[in-house]
C-alpha cells in the first residue's frame, strides 16, 4: 500500500500535472495562433533542438552556471559563517541580524544598477545574486544549527571534546540534510536570479543576454526554449541535492 501511494504521489501525479500544463499550453497557443505571443509546443521543441545544437548556447549556459556557482559559494559561506558567529555570541547575533535585515530590503534593480556602475556586467550579477540569496540561506543555517541536539552538545562539553570533533562528529551529521537541501534550493534560486541579473546587466555570453536578444528580434520560441533550459537545470539541481539529503537522513 505504501509503495502504491509513493508511486502515485512521487511519479504519477507529477507526470500528470506536467502533461496537463503542456496540454493547456498547446490549447492556448492554438487558440491565439501567433508564435509572437505564445508559440505552440511543437514550435518551442523545434527552437529547443536548434538551440541545443548551437555552440553559442553552451558557452552562454555554462557561463551563467559558473557565475551562479560563484555567487552561491559566496552567499553560502557568508550565511553559515554568520550563523556560527550568531550561535557563539549574542552581540554578534544582534549586529548580523541588522545587516541581514538591511540586505533583505535592498531594491534589487537599484543594487544592480549601482554595482554595474562600480564594476562590470560580468561581476555585477554575481554580487547582486549572492546578496539577494544571503538572507534566505542565513535563515536556513540558523535553523539547522538551532536544531542540533542540545543533550549531545552538553555531553561533549562534559567530556571536554574538542570544538573540531564536536563540529565534524556531532553538528555536521545532524545539519547535513538541511545543509544539502539549502544547497539545492540555493543553487536553483541563484540560477533564476542570475539570469534576471544578466538580463538587466546585459552580460555578454550569458543566458540573460540571449533572452535579451530573443526579445529584441521577437524570437519568442527561442525565449521559451531558453526558459525551459533554465527551469530544467534548476529542477535537476534541486532533485539531486534533495536525493542526497534523503540518503543522508537514512544514513544517520
Amino acid at each position: 500500500m505504501k509503495t502504491k501511494k509513493k508511486l502515485l504521489t512521487g511519479v504519477i501525479l507529477p507526470v500528470l500535472t506536467v502533461l496537463t500544463l503542456v496540454a493547456v499550453w498547446e490549447i492556448a497557443a492554438k487558440a491565439i495562433n501567433s508564435e509572437y505571443i505564445l508559440p505552440t509546443v511543437g514550435e518551442t521543441l523545434s527552437a529547443c533542438l536548434k538551440l541545443f545544437g548551437s555552440a553559442e548556447f553552451y558557452v552562454a549556459f555554462f557561463g551563467t552556471l559558473l557565475r551562479t556557482v560563484i555567487a552561491f559559494a559566496i552567499s553560502f559561506t557568508l550565511a553559515y559563517s554568520f550563523a556560527i558567529l550568531s550561535e557563539k555570541s549574542s552581540a554578534a547575533k544582534s549586529v548580523i541580524s541588522v545587516i541581514i535585515a538591511i540586505v533583505r530590503v535592498f531594491p534589487t534593480v537599484a543594487v544592480i544598477l549601482l554595482v554595474l556602475f562600480w564594476t562590470s556586467s560580468r561581476v555585477a550579477p554575481i554580487i547582486v545574486t549572492s546578496t539577494v540569496v544571503l538572507p534566505a540561506l542565513y535563515g536556513i543555517a540558523t535553523e539547522a544549527l538551532d536544531a542540533v541536539d542540545e543533550d549531545a552538545l552538553l555531553t561533549c562539553r562534559a567530556f571536554n571534546v574538542s570544538e573540531k570533533d564536536v563540529f565534524f562528529k556531532v553538528k555536521l551529521p545532524q545539519i547535513a540534510p538541511a545543509l544539502l537541501r539549502s544547497v539545492g534550493t540555493g543553487l536553483s534560486l541563484n540560477l533564476k536570479l542570475m539570469v534576471a541579473a544578466e538580463v538587466l546587466a546585459a552580460t555578454a555570453k550569458s543566458i540573460g543576454n540571449m533572452l535579451n536578444n530573443g526579445n529584441y528580434y521577437l524570437e519568442i520560441p527561442k525565449m521559451f526554449a531558453l526558459t525551459i533550459s533554465v527551469v530544467a537545470a534548476g529542477l535537476l539541481i534541486e532533485f539531486i541535492f534533495c536525493a542526497l539529503a534523503k540518503r543522508t537522513e537514512r544514513g544517520k
